[in-house]
């Protein structure tokens, strides 16, 4: 089963998300709840985007994913640690998630690959005592992208999904993987 929904939102449109569990339309409801006791979450999207939308019920920012359903897995609970020194030869797990970020086509972005950025998913020059550079694109076409923030993707910048890997789900953000 998949614990989170890639769902294409409008802005200002009302959607109802699923709270029992029940719908065949997950995440959102299709009415399988009545005589449940559930209610659906309504909420209006401020923007038209793509959006991770949980599947698990477990997250503490309805109706989106948080990961939670990656929290406790073999007795072991998420660390959340502050950002550490700029790694020197293998990077730091900036974020479990990837950010979905404007482009506009014909312009060069430069992607923090350490993932000692402040300004994820872009280079602030936080390597600048590591052998890690950062990694110039140019997209082609002017439109919002998934960039890598778990700094493990084998597409740079762009997310392959590598970050829904359990190994990196357990990960500490701001230390390299172990």
């Amino acid at each position: 089963m998949h614990l989170t929904t890639k769902t294409m939102l409008e802005a200002g449109k009302v959607y109802k998300w699923c709270t029992c569990g029940q719908s065949a339309k997950q995440p959102l409801c299709d009415g399988a709840h009545r005589g449940s006791g559930f209610v659906p979450l309504r909420f209006t999207a401020e923007k038209t985007e793509t959006a991770l939308m949980c599947r698990c019920k477990n997250t503490s920012n309805p109706p989106f994913c948080d990961m939670s359903h990656f929290k406790v897995l073999q007795g072991n609970m998420f660390k959340r640690a502050p950002k550490c020194d700029v790694p020197k030869d293998k990077p730091l797990v900036a974020a479990r998630l990837p950010a979905y970020t404007p482009l506009t086509a014909g312009k060069t972005y430069m992607w923090c690959s350490c993932g000692a950025s402040k300004n994820q998913p872009f280079c602030d020059n936080s390597h600048a005592s590591s052998s890690m550079k950062p990694l110039s694109f140019t997209p082609e076409k002017t439109k919002p992208r998934w960039l890598c923030l778990c700094k493990q993707t084998k597409t740079p910048p762009y997310c392959d999904g590598t970050h829904l890997d359990v190994e990196i789900q357990i990960a500490t953000e701001g230390k390299p993987l172990e």
